[in-house]
């Protein structure tokens, strides 16, 4: 009895032993699923919030950096949204799909979206790079040059979940005491070409301002070659607390060190590098030298602009060699019309990407992209430099080519104002699409011949609709102008295209 009970005893030991080992893969990966799932619902769909204060937000080069990054936000959306499309169409289970297409402009993928779907297969793919995805809230604000309106903007803020703030200040002196104020409230920090003395900032985005003197320097002192007397200079230096004007001033003066074709006269601080404090003290010193001012170096490009006006109405501005630092769009003018020399182009639409990536990455991660250290009294700040090109009347094209983008020449507000025209008339009704090119000859698109055309338009669902047109049709456009074709003998001078640009002129845009 004893035997028999002790093999019975052996065989339900060994059963419970297989029974175990058969169920622990199954645990595995049910426990390994859940863990997965849990990821997806506590990453995704969440929102980063950043600010962007701008001293000025009229400044030619804020303008652009404006533009580029709301630019990069909606950009950067679209792309999500094409990705959650596409994912869709891949088999994915449509709720996941249809997050992407959500988002709309607002989504934008931060650090890794993409790399989630490299290596896995169907599901798991998806999940990872949705995980990537989410929506950017950027908060402008406008400071107008008023130092009190740019720390009530930044006060407000403290209680709004903003993560992380691009600081350009008004007051260079009040600089530390915002980044502090921001600092206590867990806001991250990024210094934007003004960096605030002895601050604990996360990051500074700034242009070149050692080799934006460098190149100052060079281009006063290739002008002096062959001159029988040193060439007398005068250097409008920005606010005593800037540091980007201190920085900009001491490279040009190191360089022109020991070299006796250029005598520097008179260096003039201004404070916020007031343009009208600027002409103030161009005249001083062309009095006292009885004009005889052979240069003119600022260290911001609105002083240059208002000394090359100065200069010009004194009839100087043949002679008095002037240099700015900016580029904008005053100073392009200048330059272009013959009235100034040479500007320094601080690149602004490569400033605004930087500023977009290290905001978003210190929201999101804490970190961001950076390439050298900048001392700063008792702090070492993450930096990134970028870069900075001279510019002459030889190259005044390059920067009337991104003015033009910006809609700042006169020509294109022309072209821009013909096509709102244009489009208006369209939008007033239908007979704005069946009438002539509008030419003057007060011709109807049916002209001589009468003909009418029918056309039939067949929608994606099936949907289809009819309608007739006097004349021949030229080009037929879509909504986002993507699929603009031709239809007819096009005799009659843009009898369709009336039609056509009112519709496309979200894409003409």
């Amino acid at each position: 009895m004893k035997a028999v009970y002790g093999i019975k005893k052996c065989l339900l030991y060994l059963l419970v032993m297989i029974i175990f080992i058969t169920t622990i893969p199954f645990l595995y990966g049910c426990s390994k699923k859940g863990q997965q799932q849990k990821k997806i619902v506590s990453n995704g769909g969440q929102e980063i919030k950043i600010a962007v204060s701008l001293a000025d937000m009229e400044r030619d080069g804020n303008r652009i950096i404006k533009k580029i990054m709301s630019d990069r936000q909606s950009g950067q959306g679209q792309n999500s949204q094409q990705n959650g499309t596409q994912s869709q169409q891949g088999g994915q289970q449509g709720g996941q799909g249809q997050s992407g297409q959500q988002a709309g402009l607002d989504v934008v993928p931060v650090q890794g979206g993409g790399q989630g779907t490299q290596g896995q297969q169907g599901g798991q793919g998806q999940q990872s790079g949705l995980q990537g995805q989410q929506r950017v809230n950027i908060s402008w604000l406008d400071a107008k040059n008023d130092p009190a309106q740019q720390e009530k903007d930044l006060d407000q803020l403290i209680n709004q979940n903003v993560k992380a703030v691009v600081l350009q200040v008004v007051d260079p002196a009040a600089g530390p005491r915002l980044v502090r104020k921001l600092a206590q409230a867990n806001i991250r920090v990024i210094a934007l070409e003004t960096l605030p003395v002895n601050s604990p900032v996360d990051g500074y985005i700034a242009s070149d301002h050692a080799r934006t003197g460098e190149l100052m320097a060079r281009y006063i002192l290739s002008a002096a070659q062959g001159r029988p007397s040193p060439l007398k200079t005068v250097i409008l230096q920005g606010d005593k607390n800037d540091r980007v004007s201190r920085d900009i001033t001491s490279s040009v003066l190191e360089y022109l060190r020991d070299q006796p074709q250029v005598q520097v006269v008179q260096v003039k601080e201004h404070t916020q590098g007031n343009p009208q404090q600027a002409t103030a003290t161009l005249e001083q010193a062309l009095a006292s030298a009885n004009n005889q001012i052979d240069a003119v170096l600022a260290t911001d490009s609105r002083m240059a602009a208002a000394a090359a006006s100065l200069l010009k109405s004194r009839g100087l501005d043949q002679r008095v060699i002037t240099v700015g630092v900016g580029a904008d769009q005053q100073a392009t003018r200048a330059l272009a019309a013959g009235e100034h020399d040479a500007e320094i182009d601080v690149m602004p639409d490569l400033i605004a990407q930087y500023a977009f990536d290290a905001a978003v990455g210190m929201a999101t991660t804490g970190h961001w992209q950076y390439d050298t250290q900048v001392k700063n009294e008792d702090f070492d700040v993450p930096a990134k430099v970028t870069p900075v090109r001279l510019i002459t009347k030889s190259e005044a094209y390059l920067l009337e080519q991104r003015w033009n983008k910006m809609g700042g020449q006169q020509a294109q507000q022309g072209q821009q104002g013909q096509q709102g025209q244009q489009a208006q008339q369209s939008g007033q009704g239908q007979q704005s699409g069946s009438q002539g090119s509008g030419s003057g000859s007060g011709q109807e698109a049916q002209g001589s011949s009468g003909r009418k055309t029918t056309l039939r338009v067949t929608t994606r669902d099936g949907k289809t609709v009819e309608m007739q047109i006097n004349g021949e049709i030229k080009k037929i456009e879509t909504i986002d102008g993507a699929g603009a074709g031709k239809a007819g003998g096009g005799q009659s001078e843009g009898s369709g295209s009336g039609g056509g640009q009112s519709g496309g002129g979200g894409g003409q845009s």
